[in-house]
């Protein structure tokens, strides 16, 4: 059972920070929880700065050049611990996480079929972007390929979340207490279940084109 309560005393905190912080809020959240720091709150967070551009407080291109760049330097900085010091990283800590040397396993299997694609469509799914840039560290992938599929994956990612905040508006803070409101908690079950999809969706469109 969750304790709801603390859980809450959490959210009030974050959502709190988001409101008297809108450029420094996204920046240290989106980059904690690159690094593996358990903060669930992502979608949520990107989702609130898209109030924030939709009120004109932040316009749009600086708020999603400062969501990609947080992602991204959030994603190197594990990255890069991976790379060197890999395994160890999964040993310690990896209760913490939920993963471990099996899981690690599986993923290598889903990356030997699908390569960087995996990246670009596994970061959609909860709870797979930590261990996808883990195992990118460990499997020592080249950092260029790392970097521009986390790139293209936060392309898809950063402006649905922003066009849900620009559209929900204040009740876009709301989401933190999300266990709450049911119709809330279903919509950010199933977006990340459609963006996992959007890829290959568009893909296939693209083929379908080039054969006409």
């Amino acid at each position: 059972m969750y304790n709801f309560s603390s859980l809450d005393s959490l959210e009030d905190l974050i959502s709190g920070f988001l409101i008297h912080q809108i450029y420094l809020a996204p920046i240290i959240l989106l980059v904690l929880e690159e690094i593996g720091v358990p903060l669930p709150f992502a979608d949520i967070v990107i989702a609130y700065t898209g109030y924030q551009v939709a009120v004109g407080r932040i316009p749009y291109l600086v708020a999603f050049i400062i969501l990609l760049i947080s992602d991204i330097v959030g994603a190197t900085i594990l990255y890069i611990l991976a790379r060197k010091y890999g395994k160890k990283i999964v040993n310690k800590f990896g209760k913490y996480i939920d993963l471990d040397m099996d899981k690690l396993d599986s993923f290598e299997e889903v990356f030997r079929k699908y390569g960087p694609i995996a990246i670009i469509v596994g970061r959609h799914v909860y709870g797979f972007k930590v261990p996808i840039t883990l195992f990118s560290g460990i499997s020592k992938m080249k950092y260029r390929t790392f970097a521009l599929s986390v790139i293209i994956s936060d392309s898809f990612w950063i402006p649905f979340y922003l066009s849900i905040g620009r559209k929900l508006g204040p009740k876009t803070i709301r989401l933190f207490h999300a266990h709450h409101i049911n119709h809330w908690y279903y919509l950010l079950v199933l977006i990340p279940i459609f963006l996992a999809l959007l890829p290959f969706f568009l893909m296939r469109k693209g083929n379908q084109n080039k054969k006409k």
